[in-house]
């Protein structure tokens, strides 16, 4: 933790950072970490509510800590990722060479949403030369996510449910609902003897 100085996450949609890895988000800029925050899209697909994703993107994220010229959000085809996944890559090479991230949070590569693939496979080419590089869950991940990376969230859950609950246009899913986090926390904590947790496979680690 202490060589920590720039943490680099990369989701799709506006929520999925806050899901995945919320918590350590506001852990990370709680000791002074910088995050640098990188929305592939707009949600367009998954707005039903027609609401402004961009405008709560930004003050779910800036909730959590991150700085607003650290939070960047791109308008990429919403389900339709896979058709862009070169200038997706040449677009987060870019964040990679300037913020020179010791650590990178991303997708898990299986998953049901083709959106979630895509974006894994294009952080681990654009990021390769990351040191540390960590994929998230998200609902729609695969039974076959089984973490071996843990990140203590006591004290920092709230601010996660917080962030989520700044999505007003996600308010009806199960998924954002403050118990259903809560119990997720609760059951990867309960995995590695801690209270709260948030859970990540490893794609690649070097201390």
């Amino acid at each position: 933790m202490k060589s920590l100085k720039r943490i680099l996450a990369i989701g799709a949609h506006p929520d999925d950072i806050e899901l995945g890895c919320g918590g350590s988000v506001a852990k990370f800029t709680a000791q002074g970490i910088r995050v640098c925050a990188v929305v592939l899209s707009h949600g367009k697909e998954g707005n039903r509510l027609g609401l402004d994703r961009v405008s709560e993107t930004h003050r779910a994220l800036s909730h959590l800590g991150v700085m607003s010229r650290d939070i960047h959000q791109y308008d990429f085809p919403d389900t339709k990722l896979y058709e862009h996944e070169s200038k997706i890559i040449c677009t987060l090479e870019k964040h990679a060479r300037d913020f020179d991230p010791e650590r990178v949070y991303t997708m898990f590569q299986h998953d049901r949403h083709q959106d979630h693939r895509t974006t894994f496979q294009a952080s681990v080419v654009a990021c390769r030369s990351a040191r540390q590089v960590l994929c998230y869950e998200t609902p729609s991940s695969w039974v076959n996510f089984q973490p071996e990376v843990f990140e203590d969230i006591n004290g920092h859950l709230n601010r996660k449910i917080e962030a989520l609950a700044l999505h007003e246009s996600q308010r009806d899913r199960q998924y954002t609902q403050p118990e259903a986090m809560r119990i997720n926390a609760a059951s990867h904590g309960n995995r590695v003897g801690v209270g709260f947790a948030e859970a990540f496979i490893g794609y690649k680690f070097v201390l």
